[in-house]
């Protein structure tokens, strides 16, 4: 018996074998503030539940909140929902930085940090499903940012977003309600074991053929 005829066979099985999806742990942080408060959702649809709630920042805007380690679960797409809420009336404003640790999943920008902007956000003024508005910038992050001025642990140039021009004249009580997506993007890793899968299958085929 001549050992070689089986060695194509040998590969493919060991090919299945370690075929199966990548699986490497992802997570969320944050780090940002509101005038006045915000509370951040992870969720599949645009109504959250209670379970969805992933960090809540209190008032008062003059201090940042930041979360970190949040599970993403793999292959699983989420929106990422921002209730900011303006609670004493003037001015109003939402300004943080995400970034995702980890492989598998990207923002819309298709990088793995989002600050909040006018592109990549859409904001409502009534509940999630109905942000469908591109934000008002209030300003970007720094000395002069309006009666804020430059927000510690948000980036320079990080621009401040509400659902309306939110300054003395225009500011009430009320909710902006901000939405992103988190994309699940496939491993790099399982389009490499894809071609090495197909190399075999080729390989194999040549084998039959010639002998």
């Amino acid at each position: 018996m001549n050992p070689t005829r089986f060695w194509p066979s040998a590969l493919v099985a060991a090919w299945l074998a370690c075929a199966g999806p990548v699986v490497q742990a992802a997570s969320l942080s944050g780090v940002g503030t509101a005038d006045d408060q915000f509370d951040v959702y992870l969720s599949t649809t645009l109504t959250p539940g209670a379970g969805d709630l992933v960090f809540s920042k209190p008032p008062y805007w003059s201090t940042t909140g930041s979360f970190s380690g949040v599970t993403l679960s793999p292959g699983q797409s989420v929106y990422l929902l921002v209730d900011a809420q303006n609670v004493f009336g003037g001015p109003a404003m939402f300004i943080a930085d995400f970034s995702i640790a980890g492989s598998g999943f990207a923002f819309l920008n298709g990088g793995t940090t989002l600050s909040t902007d006018a592109v990549h956000w859409q904001v409502g003024e009534s509940s999630f499903a109905s942000a469908t508005g591109t934000p008002y910038v209030m300003g970007a992050n720094g000395p002069g940012m309006q009666i804020w001025g430059q927000i510690a642990g948000v980036a320079a140039g990080t621009e401040a977003i509400w659902a309306y021009n939110a300054d003395w004249a225009n500011g009430y009580n009320g909710h902006a309600y901000f939405v992103t997506q988190i994309v699940a993007v496939p491993e790099p890793a399982s389009a490499a074991t894809l071609a090495a899968g197909l190399v075999l299958i080729g390989a194999l085929a040549l084998h039959r053929h010639r002998a």
